[in-house]
């Protein structure tokens, strides 16, 4: 590898040390981590619920759970992605002792939805 890719590489790892060294971005992944012990369970009861990530599976995963549809689910991907993000993300926040900032529940959520597609 040219010296130049290896000191980019270098370079890079070195920003992300010390992002992570940083004690308040410590803190936000050790929240991230208890958050997923709530989100895990929740994402894989959505999930069994719409298996096939249809919009009519969606409208009645938030039906079944009381959660009322803040905005028109289109069919694409994006949308149900969307949809599904923000049911899991109102379903953990509801279960969660200590309130956290919507981005750190967000966060466990994506990494249980990993989890579980990777499983």
């Amino acid at each position: 590898m040219p010296n130049a890719v290896l000191a980019f590489i270098a370079s890079f790892l070195h920003k992300i040390e010390a992002l992570f060294s940083k004690p308040a971005v410590q803190a936000a992944f050790n929240t991230v981590a208890q958050v997923l012990v709530v989100a895990e369970p929740i994402v894989a009861e959505i999930a069994a619920l719409v298996p096939n990530k249809t919009v009519a599976e969606i409208m009645a995963a938030y039906e079944a759970y009381g959660v009322p549809v803040a905005a028109t689910i289109a069919a694409d991907p994006t949308s149900t992605g969307n949809a599904l993000l923000n049911l899991a993300t109102t379903l953990v926040d509801q279960k969660i002792k200590n309130a956290a900032a919507t981005n750190i529940i967000q966060t466990a959520v994506q990494i249980a939805v990993t989890a579980l597609k990777a499983a």
